[in-house]
C-alpha cells in the first residue's frame, strides 16, 4: 500500500532512530558530568543507568516523549534548606509523628525531630541493599544521591506513632534549568514491629524541579507495615520514584500510592516474597491532566510459598493527558500454594487522554492461583442523565462519579490527617472538570 513501509525501510529507520537514541543519551550523561561523586557505590549505578538507559528508550514511545522533555533543560543541585515557618505550616501534615524532613534533597536538623527514639539513624551506604530489579531511574537515583538516610527500627518496639519522611522542593527561577533532588531512605524493619510510614512530595513554588525518589524497606518477620504515598508537587516538576520492599516471614503488608502532581511521573513500586506466610495490598491512584504523562509500574516477585498479593491500580485521565500502568507477576517455580491477583480499573475523561494498560503474568509453578485484568470506563451518560434528573446539575454528577471510582483506595487509608489532605487535593483537581 502507498505510503506504508516495506521490511527494509522499517529496519532502515529503526537502526536510524537508535543512532539518534544513542546520541541524545551521550547527551544526557553530560547533563550531570559537574556532579562529581568518587564512592565505589555511585560508580557502579553509573554504569547500570547507562546500560538500563536503552532498554528503556528504545522500547516504548512515550519513554521517549519523556526523554525528550527531560533534554530540554539545563539541571543544577540546589543545596538551600531554608524555608519560613508560615509556609512550611501550611504544606506539612499536622500530625503527630517521628518527622524527617528533606528539603531539596538535603536534611533539614531544624524541621526534624529531635527524639526519634527507638528509630537509629544512620548515613551507611554499605547497609543498602541490592535492587529487586533493575530500572534507569532508580540506578540515578543511586549515583546522584550523596547521602542516603538509613534507618533502623529494633525488633519488639510497636511504634505507636507514623514515620513521616516529607520532601520538600523549591525549583530553579531560571526557566532555562531545572533543579534535581535526590530523596534515598533504606527502612530496615526488625522482627515483632507494627509501623505507619508516610512519603510526602510537595513543592515549595511553582518553579521546574526534578524529583529522583528511592525508598528501598527490608521487612523482617511478624510485621505489619503500613504505608502511604502522597505526590502533589506542582505543575512544572518530574517526578520519578522506585520503591522497593523486601519480606520476610509471617508479614502484613499494605502500601497505598496518591499520584496527584507532576508534568512528568513515573512511579514503580517492586516487591519480593523471601519468606513464607506474609499477604500484600499493593494499591495506586493516578490522575493525571492537562498534557501530563504519568506511570505506575509494579514488579512482584514470588520467591517464597504459601504467601497472598492483591493489587488494585486506579487511573484517571483527564484533558490531553496520556497515562500507563505497567505490572509484572513473577511466580519462581520453588515456589506452590501463592495466591496472587492484580487489577487495573481505568476512567478516561478527556476527548484527547490517552491510557495504556500492560498486566502480566510470569508463572513457573504449578500449584498457585494467579489472575490479571483491566478495565477502560468513560463517564456513563445514563449515570449522568440519572443524577441529572434529580436535581444535580451537570458538573457536580461528574464529580460524583469520579469521586466515586477514587473513594475505594481513600477509604483504606487509616490516618484522618493524611485522608483530608488526599481529598482536598482531589477537589482541587475536580474543580477544574467542566
Amino acid at each position: 500500500m502507498i505510503g506504508l513501509l516495506n521490511n527494509n525501510e522499517k529496519a532502515e529507520k529503526h537502526d536510524q532512530i537508535k543512532i539518534i537514541n544513542k546520541q541524545k543519551i551521550i547527551h544526557f550523561f553530560t547533563l550531570f558530568k559537574h556532579r562529581i561523586i568518587n564512592s565505589q557505590h555511585a560508580k557502579n549505578h553509573l554504569e547500570m543507568a547507562k546500560q538500563t538507559i536503552f532498554k528503556l528508550f528504545n522500547n516504548e514511545i512515550h519513554n521517549s516523549i519523556i526523554f525528550d522533555k527531560m533534554l530540554k533543560t539545563k539541571y543544577s543541585f540546589n543545596n538551600s534548606i531554608s524555608i519560613n515557618n508560615k509556609k512550611y505550616k501550611s504544606i506539612a501534615l499536622p500530625i503527630d509523628a517521628y518527622r524527617i524532613v528533606f528539603i531539596n534533597g538535603y536534611y533539614s536538623k531544624k524541621l526534624s525531630s529531635t527524639d526519634m527514639d527507638p528509630f537509629c539513624i544512620s548515613n551507611n551506604q554499605n547497609a543498602l541493599p541490592k535492587p529487586i530489579t533493575n530500572e534507569f531511574f532508580l540506578h540515578l537515583t543511586e549515583y546522584l544521591t550523596i547521602k542516603p538516610l538509613v534507618i533502623y527500627l529494633p525488633a519488639d518496639k510497636n511504634v505507636k506513632k507514623p514515620l513521616y519522611l516529607l520532601n520538600i522542593s523549591s525549583g530553579n527561577k531560571n526557566k532555562q534549568e531545572t533543579d534535581i533532588n535526590q530523596y534515598r531512605y533504606h527502612l530496615i524493619i526488625n522482627s515483632n514491629n507494627k509501623i505507619q510510614v508516610i512519603e510526602h512530595f510537595v513543592s515549595l513554588n511553582q518553579h521546574s524541579h526534578m524529583t529522583c525518589s528511592r525508598l528501598t524497606v527490608e521487612i523482617k518477620d511478624n510485621v505489619e507495615y503500613n504505608h502511604f504515598k502522597l505526590n502533589t508537587e506542582n505543575k512544572n516538576a518530574k517526578h520519578f520514584a522506585h520503591n522497593d520492599i523486601i519480606i520476610g516471614y509471617n508479614n502484613k503488608i499494605k502500601s497505598n500510592t496518591f499520584l496527584l502532581g507532576s508534568l512528568l511521573t513515573r512511579n514503580q513500586t517492586s516487591v519480593r516474597f523471601d519468606g513464607k506466610y506474609s499477604d500484600l495490598d499493593l494499591n495506586s491512584l493516578l490522575i493525571s491532566k492537562n498534557n501530563e504523562i504519568s506511570e505506575t509500574q509494579t514488579y512482584l516477585k514470588h520467591n517464597n510459598s504459601y504467601c497472598n498479593s492483591k493489587q488494585l491500580h486506579k487511573i484517571i485521565a483527564m484533558d490531553s493527558s496520556k497515562a500507563i500502568f505497567n505490572g509484572l507477576i513473577d511466580v519462581a517455580p520453588t515456589t506452590m500454594k501463592i495466591n496472587s491477583k492484580m487489577i487495573n480499573n481505568t476512567l478516561l475523561l478527556g476527548k484527547k487522554s490517552e491510557i495504556n494498560s500492560k498486566p502480566q503474568l510470569e508463572i513457573y509453578a504449578d500449584d498457585v492461583k494467579c489472575s490479571h485484568g483491566a478495565t477502560v470506563d468513560y463517564i456513563d451518560k445514563d449515570q449522568l442523565f440519572y443524577l441529572c434528573s434529580r436535581g444535580i446539575d451537570n458538573k457536580t454528577a461528574k464529580h460524583m462519579i469520579i469521586i466515586t471510582v477514587a473513594s475505594e483506595l481513600i477509604e483504606t487509608i487509616t490516618l484522618k490527617e493524611f485522608k483530608d489532605t488526599v481529598i482536598t487535593n482531589l477537589y482541587k483537581i475536580l474543580s477544574k472538570v467542566e
